[in-house]
């Protein structure tokens, strides 16, 4: 994959308990399939973080690999 189009997302830091990792939650919003209704949906990264610098309740930038 070239590395033009790698997907970049933006999350929060929910969990900092791992060593070297973190996981990070990405929101976004689509319409409910029958009802129109704008529905939040939720998705869990592990990602890596060699320095343990993130902590719980950051904003970050995760690039896909």
């Amino acid at each position: 994959m070239s590395f033009e189009r790698r997907k970049v997302r933006t999350g929060r830091v929910v969990s900092d308990r791992m060593d070297k990792s973190v996981v990070v939650v990405v929101e976004w919003r689509q319409p409910h399939r029958l009802y129109r209704k704008s529905v939040r949906k939720r998705t869990r990264f592990v990602v890596h973080d060699a320095d343990n610098y993130c902590r719980v309740g950051d904003t970050v930038s995760i690039i896909e690999a």
